[in-house]
């Protein structure tokens, strides 16, 4: 029996090292004010040039969901905190607001945020 929980504790340790690079990214705080998202990502890791910020807005009304905005552009992430402005027209509503973060082929961050636009 010692033989099959050492193996579980193997693979268990593998996994969370392979997961631990995922955590080097995360994302803040998501505000909108006046036509422009405010997108706050913490880079815990070292520097990267040429990331992809995916962002899709997603229009939420009644049981439906419409797509309102959706963009991809190259970032640059520093250690510590990083802003970035995204200029989108959105009208009074709810809406869910999904972020990706790639790094070359891998996904580093993702997150889905709901999002009240006021008039």
């Amino acid at each position: 029996m010692s033989r099959n929980y050492t193996v579980l504790l193997i693979l268990a340790l593998a996994a969370l090292a392979g997961a631990a690079g995922c955590l080097s990214t995360s994302f803040g705080e998501v505000t909108y004010s006046g036509d422009a998202l405010q997108i706050h990502v913490e880079n815990a890791g070292e520097p990267v040039e040429n990331a992809v910020l995916q962002i899709t807005i997603m229009e939420v009304s009644a049981l439906e969901q419409h797509e309102a905005f959706s963009e991809a552009r190259y970032i640059d992430l520093e250690p510590g905190e990083n802003d970035y402005t995204i200029q989108a027209d959105l009208q009074p509503g709810s809406y869910k607001v999904f972020l990706t973060v790639f790094v070359g082929n891998e996904r580093r961050a993702s997150v889905i945020r709901d999002l009240e636009v006021t008039a």
